[in-house]
């Protein structure tokens, strides 16, 4: 009687937990299923990838050659589905409502995102154009990969870009070459910080450590390797690199960045931008102190470098650098911008002339720019003046007080239904050194350098894969007193998308 009685109890609660189990898997019996497209294309996305979740479950799938989906086996409820693919946006769709035994089908088309490889770039032709399509070697780092980097000069992102020379001459100081031979005072590569040479006026030495393109206020940055002297001007043979800052605009909101280190190194970036209606503003500042390498008194060549100084040595690093811009929008299509800067240094540097002992070195500049559909015009005042500066063991001051001047204008054309593109422009440069006597010596007196250049340059697309880009640049520089011709002529093939 209690066997059966057990039984009993056995058999009836078996029945129950088998319609649980049988009513648990009859609500768990819906579907979403959708398709993933490309916005431009129109073209599947074969491998996206496809999550959906809520509070009590996660799963998903991957989207087939046809850009198919289907997650099974769900509960009735609200979800949250997150699509992504490599080179697109990610789309999140919020609040996706299935019930029981339903089947809801998701059509997601995801729009193209920068891709690094093919991203829009300016400084291979003065205008916007694909990287794949630019009639030069190109590289690009963009805003997302700058990002990751907490560094206290912005030179230091180029270490890993294809055909770039990066040479430490210092705690925070290198040397950048694309082309040729590095040296320990170059000022080979043309360097531009938004469309402006950011060199030193007079002895068109690139002091990276002081320029203003620092890292938490860096949109991208463009290596053109190869000569660009029928864009750029007579000279520009050994590479481009540009640096582009974020504008107010697109990135407004407050980044501070700290970084510490050995040699005792701290430093710290600043940037804030805002908008008021048409008004855009920014402000950057950086500073880094450090200690930077010693020569070591018990090594013979050291001990020699020591003893021909006419100076203790000065081992402190200190850097500081503060840049304003303001920006009105007229449209979307007309902008006019004005920013300006300084900075300073107290460093030792090595140089052509020996080592040099940086003492207030300062540079400062003011840059006025507009752009108006496909017309741009700049101009641009760069200043520096080396203080107490002096080079070890003559001791000798160093004095420049140079200033550069450079006035620009150009406009884009296009014709028949853009398979032809004309770019024609004007550029006016004016570098007056003032060292007095004690870098250029004997022709102090006449050292005035202008330089006047006009060019253009033709895009012709020949058919859908290639495409013929021909230019030609005059320049008259005042010194050599002749016309300098720089030609340029290049075919893109491109086989496919």
């Amino acid at each position: 009687m209690i066997m059966r009685g057990i039984s009993r109890r056995m058999t009836g609660l078996f029945a129950i937990f088998t319609l649980f189990c049988v009513t648990a898997l009859s609500a768990q019996n819906a579907t979403i299923t959708g398709n993933v497209i490309d916005n431009e294309a129109n073209e599947a996305l074969p491998g996206a990838n496809v999550v959906v979740s809520n509070a009590d479950i996660q799963t998903g799938a991957a989207t087939n050659s046809n850009g198919d989906f289907k997650v099974e086996k769900l509960f009735a409820g609200t979800y949250t589905v997150s699509i992504s693919y490599i080179g697109y946006e990610t789309k999140i769709l919020s609040d996706v409502t299935i019930s029981d035994g339903e089947t809801k089908n998701l059509e997601v088309i995801l729009s193209v995102q920068g891709i690094q490889f093919n991203s829009v770039v300016i400084s291979a032709s003065k205008r916007e154009e694909k990287s794949l399509e630019a009639p030069a070697s190109i590289s690009v780092l963009e805003a997302r990969e700058i990002s990751t980097l907490v560094a206290s000069s912005s030179s230091s992102l180029l270490k890993n870009v294809t055909g770039v020379d990066v040479s430490s001459t210092g705690v925070d100081r290198q040397e950048i070459v694309l082309r040729g031979f590095n040296n320990a005072f170059s000022g080979a590569a043309y360097i531009l910080t938004d469309y402006r040479q950011a060199a030193a006026p007079s002895l068109a030495v690139n002091l990276h450590s002081i320029m203003p393109n620092m890292t938490v206020d860096l949109d991208r940055v463009e290596v053109v390797r190869g000569p660009g002297s029928a864009l750029y001007g007579a000279g520009v043979d050994a590479g481009v690199v540009h640096y582009l800052t974020k504008d107010p605009f697109s990135y407004p909101g407050t980044t501070a960045s700290f970084a510490g280190g050995e040699q005792s190194m701290l430093a710290a970036q600043f940037r804030h931008a805002g908008t008021a209606g048409k008004v855009g503003y920014k402000i950057t500042g950086q500073y880094t102190q450090a200690d930077d390498f010693t020569l070591n008194s018990s090594d013979p060549i050291d001990a020699a470098l020591l003893a021909s100084d006419s100076k203790p040595r000065n081992n402190d690093f200190q850097k500081l650098n503060v840049n304003g811009l303001i920006e009105y929008r007229f449209s979307d299509q007309t902008s006019l911008i004005a920013n300006g800067g300084f900075s300073q240094l107290d460093a030792t540097v090595l140089s052509g002339i020996g080592t040099l002992q940086a003492d207030a070195f300062a540079l400062a500049y003011g840059q006025l720019r507009f752009k108006s559909g496909n017309f741009f015009a700049q101009g641009y005042l760069n200043k520096n003046d080396a203080g107490d500066s002096f080079v070890y063991g003559s001791g000798q001051t160093v004095v420049d007080k140079s200033e550069q001047i450079n006035l620009q204008a150009q406009y884009d054309m296009e014709f028949a239904d853009g398979k032809e593109q004309v770019i024609v422009g004007v550029d006016y440069d004016r570098t007056t050194p003032d060292t007095e006597g004690t870098i250029y010596g004997r022709n102090e007196s006449r050292d005035l350098i202008s330089e006047t250049g006009v060019y253009v340059q033709s895009l012709t697309k020949v058919s859908e894969q290639l495409a013929l880009t021909a230019g030609i640049r005059f320049d008259y520089n005042n010194i050599i007193e002749e016309v300098q011709l720089s030609p340029r002529v290049a075919l893109v093939f491109k086989p496919n998308a």
